[in-house]
């Protein structure tokens, strides 16, 4: 034991040290799962950054290395970038990465230079962060949007769950500026639980995120198509009448039974092209088509259970027969249109 005394007395950590030690080993571990995984790849650059961080944090705090400059400040103007690419690949999954992306850490290169100015280095990274937060958003929206358009599946596509995290991560990097700015006025023992208490929550948050993007059930993979075809005006409307032979067509062949339906096996039911058959089904439904596809779906479940109760399947094999995907989505879906869940509804019906 007396052998390790003086590592110890040299290197005394404190709590904050212990989470930054396990901050690192986590995003060890999450490039490791998530680096096979192509499409959620670029979550690894992230947390690249992340664990380069918690290093520098750990040899500032401890003095590990010998550093002659304030390296962690710069790691805000890599945050932003890092995390929009990793939303732009998730979203367009035929993005190829290219010598363009790395630009957006031309800025981080550039701070380099200002770390003797960390308070200007951050006020620089908060802007980024804001900035990149800002453009992460409009990609979920237009990938949550044009799944709902293209996919009956958007439900289970969705990817929600990131504009959650992007909150968290916001309230945590303003409570952080907070702390940065309060620092000199407050007591050295309230400052370092505070960011202990920090370190840990930003640690729990991306332990979610990489839970998260490892469970993905789908993903959507048109996002291009609609943003270059469909999402564009169409020069002349389509009547009811079109939308009504489409309807006729996908009840009378059940086609909404089938999982992960899509536009293009519509069109391909009805000869009409994508863009048709989309501006069909949003002028005569009055929703889009995911919305659309489950109502029916919902529909045939109700007339399902107002017949038969569930004496011979169970509910999620009604839900699963009449085309949803999960309990999750069917659940979702079923209270959306009749504003029960399908269990309340069953009751109703004894």
């Amino acid at each position: 034991m007396s052998a390790l005394n003086p590592l110890i007395a040299s290197y005394p950590l404190r709590p904050v040290n212990v989470i930054e030690i396990l901050f690192f080993a986590l995003c060890v571990y999450g490039i490791i799962l998530l680096w096979s995984k192509p499409r959620i790849r670029a979550l690894c650059l992230l947390l690249f950054f992340e664990a380069l961080l918690m290093v520098f944090n750990f040899s500032e705090e401890t003095g590990l290395f010998k550093q002659t400059i304030l390296i962690t400040p710069v790691f805000t103007l890599c945050t932003g970038p890092a995390f929009y690419l990793f939303v732009k690949h998730l979203t367009f999954n035929e993005t190829p990465w290219s010598k363009v992306d790395f630009i957006h850490f031309a800025p981080a290169s550039f701070g380099l230079f200002f770390t003797a100015h960390s308070q200007y280095v951050i006020a620089a990274g908060s802007l980024s962060l804001l900035i990149y937060g800002i453009l992460s958003y409009q990609r979920i929206l237009s990938y949550n949007a044009a799944a709902s358009e293209m996919s009956s599946a958007a439900l289970d596509m969705r990817i929600s769950w990131l504009n959650w995290i992007m909150l968290v991560f916001a309230l945590l990097g303003l409570t952080d500026l907070i702390r940065l700015n309060l620092q000199p006025r407050l007591p050295y023992e309230l400052m370092n639980s505070w960011y202990a208490i920090h370190q840990l929550s930003v640690f729990c948050l991306y332990a979610t995120l990489i839970f998260h993007a490892l469970k993905q059930p789908l993903l959507f993979d048109s996002l291009h198509e609609y943003e270059t075809s469909l999402k564009k005006p169409l020069p002349d409307d389509l009547d009811r009448t079109i939308f009504n032979q489409i309807n006729d067509q996908i009840i009378s062949l059940a086609l909404f039974r089938k999982p992960r339906l899509s536009l293009h096996d519509i069109a391909l039911h009805t000869g009409l092209n994508i863009r048709d058959v989309s501006a069909a089904i949003n002028k005569g439904s009055g929703v889009n088509f995911c919305e659309y596809i489950n109502k029916l779906r919902v529909t045939e479940v109700k007339k399902h259970l107002s017949t038969h109760g569930t004496e011979k399947y169970s509910l999620l094999e009604i839900a699963i027969n009449s085309g949803f995907n999960s309990k999750s989505s069917f659940n979702a879906a079923f209270k959306s249109e009749v504003g029960l869940t399908p269990t309340q509804f069953l009751s109703t019906q004894g």
